[in-house]
């Protein structure tokens, strides 16, 4: 390791526990949804200027900013980018009853800081992160220490599993990878990157790719009383009934898809998942009436290496022999990547956490390795990418909270690791 251990004291200094608590809580005081997090992106750039590091705002649509904090180096030595989204799993509005059977008082989902721990909605996925790399630039900052390479410290929009269909087309539903990818396009690249996403401060750089397939069956809208069963059979009739067949079938397929693809990276094996994840069908208001329509909104969640074709291909053969007419619209497709080309920062991040604390840095484990997160845009473009970051748990159907511990944990890691890799010579 080229770490400097004087440097690394004189930077640690610097990085304030109780300050960086508050900053947790003030981000998750500004509530920020997919696609409303201009208001927290404003505060974040306006914490870079006051900080010392220079704020570039990146409109990737009207009213909705990435907020970026740049560390420039002297232009000799290779760069670093640390990655954090400020849009939050839960809305904090009616909505949420959409996934949840009941919702917590808002009062509950405001920042608080109590018994060593931030609360509220979004602490944990992910601002807690988002607040740990902004506290590390300002502590290399206040250090006084010059670096060779840029450090870029980013706050994105649009990293959380929402996808455009149907009449949810605005963007509140532009999510998984909005805000890097256009990061990335419009010429924030660096050498190096750290994505900053909940993994217990375990290491991984290997993750999911996304497919989501709408499948839908067809059935004959006509009035159901005064007809019998054996003149008028539902499965002919009924596009629900139809489609209960159709979750049958790809339940079966869906066993087989998660054991055959089971990939083995690096840090652990990495899982497929299939969810049925939704379903809308018939008129609520006329349930006296054959439902015409059914659909069923399925994800797939895919090692490397298997395409998006791969997955269409094997669900209409499980569906084949069923006889039963349906048609299938994939509505998104995300590769999965394994990072090429990391080493040097794996590398760095070990020794960081042996020197830190003493302990040998741990993969993320399997069941939380295998997702999908902005890390997967930067292995797609080329910039070796590992995800680290702090995560804590959800504390009602929506509230979070994380450890302060854990935050000051991946404050210091983030601070080291560019204070080692930005003071890297750039290879001739």
């Amino acid at each position: 390791m080229a770490l400097d251990k004087e440097s690394a004291k004189q930077v640690l200094a610097h990085i304030d526990r109780d300050e960086l608590a508050q900053l947790g809580c003030d981000l998750v005081n500004i509530p920020s949804p997919t696609g409303q997090e201009k208001a927290v992106a404003e505060y974040i750039l306006h914490w870079f200027r006051e900080s010392g590091l220079k704020p570039v705002r990146q409109e990737v649509e009207v009213d909705r900013p990435n907020a970026v904090g740049v560390l420039k180096g002297d232009g000799t030595g290779l760069s670093l980018g640390f990655n954090g989204h400020m849009d939050t799993s839960f809305t904090g509005t009616q909505e949420d009853l959409r996934m949840v059977a009941a919702v917590e008082p808002d009062s509950e989902l405001k920042g608080s800081i109590k018994d060593g721990k931030v609360r509220g909605l979004g602490i944990s996925n992910m601002k807690g992160g988002v607040a740990a790399f902004m506290m590390a630039g300002k502590a290399l900052k206040k250090s006084g220490i010059k670096l060779k390479g840029d450090v870029i410290f980013a706050a994105v929009v649009g990293e959380i599993s929402r996808t455009p269909i149907g009449p949810w087309q605005t963007k509140e539903y532009r999510g998984e990878g909005a805000g890097t990818r256009h990061l990335l396009t419009h010429g924030m690249h660096s050498d190096y990157a750290v994505v900053a996403d909940g993994s217990d401060m375990n290491i991984v750089w290997t993750q999911t790719g996304v497919v989501q397939i709408k499948i839908t069956t067809f059935g004959k809208a006509e009035a159901a009383w005064g007809t019998k069963r054996s003149t008028h059979p539902m499965v002919k009739l009924n596009a629900i009934v139809k489609m209960t067949k159709i979750i049958e079938a790809l339940e079966k397929w869906a066993e087989r898809f998660e054991e055959q693809y089971i990939y083995n990276s690096p840090t652990g094996p990495i899982y497929p998942k299939v969810n049925i994840g939704a379903i809308e069908g018939g008129a609520p208001y006329r349930p006296n009436y054959f439902p015409g329509v059914c659909s069923v909104y399925v994800d797939v969640r895919t090692p490397p290496q298997v395409r998006p074709v791969t997955v269409q291909h094997e669900i209409t053969k499980s569906l084949s022999s069923l006889g039963i007419e349906y048609e299938m619209e994939p509505y998104k497709s995300l590769l999965g990547h394994e990072g090429k080309g990391v080493e040097p920062l794996v590398q760095s991040l070990e020794e960081i956490h042996q020197f830190l604390f003493s302990q040998k840095l741990k993969p993320e484990a399997p069941d939380r390795a295998s997702i999908w997160t902005d890390t997967n845009v930067y292995n797609e473009l080329g910039i070796p990418a590992v995800k680290i970051g702090p995560r804590g748990k959800r504390i009602g159907p929506r509230a979070e909270e994380i450890n302060i511990d854990q935050m000051v944990k991946a404050a210091q890691i983030y601070a080291l690791v560019a204070l080692d890799i930005c003071n890297r010579e750039r290879p001739k």
